[in-house]
């Protein structure tokens, strides 16, 4: 008999805490971004002005996005916190791992996008 005390929360499975590490790296990568897009920023100005690079490019190489992207992971993941059902923990884990994988996917497609164009113009030629 439990005389009042709360229930014990089911605990994380292997894939779960996997889950959670693979989604905490990605927005580790996330928040370290801008450190990495200053190198592509300073390639990109010899491109001339930022009205030529796409919008997605402009976005990745900025500070405020994918550090954006990064703390709304780790947020997700905080959302699940401990006090939640099982069910409700695993589907924060899923959302921040996608979240992560799409965010860190577009912002390294968004630093490589002016150089594929600059390669379809010269392959064009």
């Amino acid at each position: 008999m439990n005389d009042g005390a709360r229930p014990t929360p089911e605990r994380f499975s292997t894939l779960d805490r996997m889950g959670t590490v693979a989604a905490l790296f990605a927005a580790l990568a996330l928040l370290s971004f801008p450190i990495f897009g200053r190198n592509f920023a300073t390639m990109f100005q010899d491109f001339g002005s930022a009205e030529h690079l796409p919008t997605l490019t402009r976005l990745a190489v900025t500070r405020w996005f994918p550090v954006s992207l990064g703390l709304l992971v780790t947020a997700i993941i905080l959302a699940g916190g401990s006090p939640s059902p099982l069910k409700v923990r695993r589907a924060c884990i899923v959302v921040a791992f996608l979240v992560g994988c799409i965010g860190l996917g577009l912002c390294v497609v968004g630093v490589y996008l002016p150089v594929f164009q600059l390669a379809d113009a010269v392959k064009a030629e």
